[in-house]
């Protein structure tokens, strides 16, 4: 009896550990992986948006800095490189918001946005349409569209991009949306076009993504080590933080009833 008794109470302390491990990864809210599509390797940070313990920002400073500057003084849990911007100046060539504050602007190109309630949106904007803010708190324009609805389907040529780097190969960074609510950031320094980066992100879920900046500005920080250094100095990011989040009654304090960025 005494070692039939004492062989279910391994099992139920066993059963337990492996739940409670389960239950862990489960509830874990931003994590880190590695992964091969086709000959390629990337860098994947997946994080639960539906966690109140984890909010979507972006970051700016004037002028080209290092990725310490631009973090300083309150380093995030996760940065990636954001909007693409002039070498000579360090501007942003399209919009960046940054706390409900327009802090660089030009209208082109698809965007990724955080609203007053930390809900993260991918969404596509004509030339040179000027984009009501208000509703955003954290936003970057100028990304080029990878997957809409599932279909990777790049064209920057239509959204206006000139570059012809952009739809080359190049070390590259992408931002997209699965349809349970997380978001993925995808970095790599392998050499890549945007429709093998699309197929890449697809096969990790994301139903809806943008490229970011990449070539020599690709960059992934993670928990304090920068996986991914860019190889010159860098003017906006994209970010996540985890830690507690204010909700919607607390935000509402300070989320403009309307906001109107005026001319630049």
């Amino acid at each position: 009896m005494t070692t039939r008794f004492a062989r279910y109470a391994v099992w139920f302390l066993l059963i337990g550990l492996f739940a409670g491990a389960t239950n862990a990864w489960a509830t874990a809210s931003i994590g880190y992986a590695k992964f091969k599509y086709g000959k390629a390797w990337f860098h994947e940070v997946k994080a639960d948006l539906n966690s109140l313990n984890v909010s979507t920002e972006t970051m700016h400073r004037p002028g080209t800095n290092s990725f310490w500057q631009v973090v300083r003084p309150a380093p995030p849990t996760v940065a990636v490189t954001g909007t693409f911007f002039g070498a000579a100046g360090g501007f942003p060539v399209a919009d960046v918001l940054v706390d409900g504050i327009l802090v660089a602007q030009g209208q082109r190109g698809s965007v990724i946005a955080a609203d007053w309630t930390g809900h993260v949106n991918i969404f596509d904007t004509r030339f040179h349409q000027r984009v009501d803010w208000s509703r955003y708190r954290y936003a970057l324009r100028g990304t080029v569209r990878l997957i809409t609805r599932s279909k990777v389907m790049p064209d920057p040529k239509a959204q206006r991009f000139r570059d012809p780097r952009i739809w080359g190969r190049a070390s590259r960074v992408a931002a997209g949306l699965r349809k349970d609510g997380k978001l993925v950031l995808v970095a790599t320094t392998h050499s890549v076009t945007l429709r093998q980066l699309g197929y890449a992100m697809r096969s990790r879920g994301v139903v809806d993504a943008v490229n970011l900046d990449g070539g020599s500005s690709t960059l992934l920080y993670y928990r304090g080590r920068l996986i991914v250094a860019p190889k010159r100095r860098v003017s906006n990011l994209l970010v996540l933080r985890e830690g507690p989040m204010m909700g919607p009654a607390q935000l509402t304090a300070f989320a403009p009833n309307s906001f109107n960025p005026g001319p630049f």
